[in-house]
């Protein structure tokens, strides 16, 4: 099965997504806030849907530029949403622990994004009357889980680049003041 490479926007931060095939990964859309807010957050536009794949972090290789992986929390209970500190471009979003090996990956900075085939479910949609609602949730959470429990049951959760053998995050996630969620938040077309 092939790697696929990914890069930051500069090309000081590379790595590749091992085995990336439709089998492998999720190609999902997501309309969350956060997901949106971390573009905003980094100086970026509102995407207003934010393209991602979600895999399992035993997948995910940084060849190049490691130094410059760095993270931030929404709040201090959020997810750690990993970016390249030398153009502060979002790359990933990670579970605060580990053993929960999700990792969903911004597809806007894989080399070829057709490689993991089409998109196979989306989240947090808004409709008219202000309600959300999701596509294909129930796929796209059977596979979450499936990788959960087998990389638990193989001990490959411990193949990560983004926590250290103690389950600690490789690098210390900013988690961002309440003044700067609301500024991030403020950017995001409704």
């Amino acid at each position: 099965m092939p790697d696929l490479g990914y890069g930051c926007a500069c090309g000081t931060l590379r790595g590749t997504v091992a085995e990336a095939t439709p089998a492998t990964c999720s190609h999902v859309l997501c309309h969350c806030h956060d997901c949106r807010s971390a573009y905003t957050y980094l100086g970026h536009g509102d995407p207003g849907v934010v393209d991602l794949v979600q895999t399992s972090q035993d997948r995910i290789r940084v060849t190049e530029g490691r130094d410059k992986l760095r993270a931030f929390r929404h709040t201090p209970r959020g997810a750690l949403r990993w970016y390249a500190a030398c153009c502060d471009v979002p790359l990933f979003v990670t579970p605060l622990r580990p053993r929960l090996v999700h990792v969903g990956m911004n597809a806007d900075r894989l080399d070829d994004p057709a490689a993991i085939g089409p998109v196979r479910g989306e989240g947090f949609i808004r409709t008219p009357d202000g309600k959300v609602r999701h596509k294909n949730i129930l796929f796209v959470a059977t596979r979450l889980v499936s990788r959960v429990v087998g990389r638990n049951v193989t001990g490959e959760w411990k193949e990560t680049p983004f926590f250290d053998a103690a389950g600690e995050p490789v690098r210390d996630p900013k988690i961002l003041a309440r003044a700067e969620r609301s500024e991030a938040l403020s950017a995001l077309r409704r």
